[in-house]
């Protein structure tokens, strides 16, 4: 679906968007584990001044299904203390039905966040359950299972480099061949 060299290129792009919207003003850089840690590097190693990242995770997917419930678990000390009055920067690999970022985006203002922007490298509007609103996207999918570049089914196929559908047929003749 998007080679390696796509979606370093669309990253650079949006490093550049994310510069605009905040000038010198550093924001509270949050990946949401462990599918957006790739692109979270990229987006980080791009903004002036070494920002830290820190560490969420949300849940919501078993298989290739959502199961409608998200569970947060904030990771590395990311509290009120960390979040109070900043700029936060919400760094995901997709955005599917919406139910995680709406999850994250209420729980980051609670705890006091000035702003909360969402930067995607995907998106998924046909699959949206939740309106939300993702203020940079990489990328824009049509309604089919992705993996690759940190995206996973049950764990695996995280470390491709390039983003492909999953396709269960192929994954089987491949298992079969190599058994």
């Amino acid at each position: 679906m998007f080679s390696n060299e796509d979606i370093l290129r669309r990253c650079h792009e949006l490093v550049r968007e994310l510069q605009a919207c905040f000038g010198d003003e550093p924001p509270c850089l949050v990946q949401v584990i462990q599918g957006a840690r790739p692109f979270a590097r990229l987006i980080q190693g791009g903004l002036a001044g070494c920002l830290p990242v820190h560490e969420v995770r949300a849940k919501s997917y078993q298989g290739t299904q959502s199961t409608g419930e998200v569970a947060i678990t904030m990771l590395d000390g990311l509290d009120r203390t960390v979040v109070d009055g900043c700029d936060v920067v919400l760094l995901e690999d997709i955005v599917d039905t919406g139910r995680t970022i709406a999850a994250l985006r209420e729980h980051f203002s609670k705890l006091g966040a000035r702003s909360v922007r969402v930067v995607s490298m995907l998106s998924k509007p046909s699959r949206r359950v939740v309106e939300v609103e993702v203020e940079h996207i990489g990328f824009e999918i049509p309604d089919e299972f992705v993996i690759g570049f940190g995206m996973d089914l049950d764990g695996r196929y995280r470390e491709l480099l390039d983003v492909v559908v999953y396709d269960a047929d192929v994954e089987r003749a491949h298992t079969q061949v190599n058994a």
